[in-house]
């Protein structure tokens, strides 16, 4: 049996245990969602895949298998920016939850914030946010740094700096006085 056949079958079997009587599943459940929404798997495959497709570059009588793992590297790549707007997200909610200093310092300059991103400017953008972190004297978590690349055009950039600072802003709507 392949691995993805050993894959199904493993997920319609905790498919088929969840139900209401017996919660052992519950944990099982989480840990197997984790993987496919936290996407750390994945980007192991995709460094175990440049690393074949660098092998095979060298090899020509590989073209065909090169072209194949070409594709596949190419279908997990176009899904790269969705991982990194998925760890900024819980990055910016877990900093914003344990950091009140640093939640408010980003959240004075919110406006700011966001009407230089909606123009564009990273570097405004970056500064800003590498200020606050060093000012609270909080390392800049390496998400946000890979999230101002030049190399993720500048709608990417500002889906990243959104799905960040979602985690700043009061769910309440009001401020809040904790």
């Amino acid at each position: 049996m392949g691995v993805y056949e050993e894959i199904s079958e493993k997920l319609d079997e905790l498919y088929e245990k969840i139900q209401p009587y017996d919660l052992g599943w519950l944990e099982d459940a989480k840990k197997t969602f984790d993987l496919f929404t936290k996407f750390e798997k994945l980007r192991d495959f995709l460094s175990a895949l440049e690393s074949v497709e660098r092998a095979l570059e060298n090899d020509k009588t590989k073209e065909q298998e090169l072209k194949q793992v070409r594709f596949l590297l190419n279908e997990l790549q176009k899904s790269e920016p969705d991982f990194l707007i998925e760890k900024l997200k819980r990055k910016g909610y877990s900093i914003a939850q344990n950091n009140k200093d640093l939640k408010d310092a980003i959240g004075n300059g919110m406006f700011r914030l966001l009407e230089q991103i909606r123009l564009g400017k990273r570097d405004a953008v970056m500064g800003m946010l590498i200020r606050s972190f060093a000012t609270n004297k909080v390392e800049v978590p390496m998400e946000l740094i890979e999230a101002s690349k030049p190399k993720y055009d500048i709608n990417l950039f500002r889906a990243f700096m959104y799905a960040f600072l979602s985690g700043f802003i009061d769910k309440q709507g009001g401020e809040s006085d904790e």
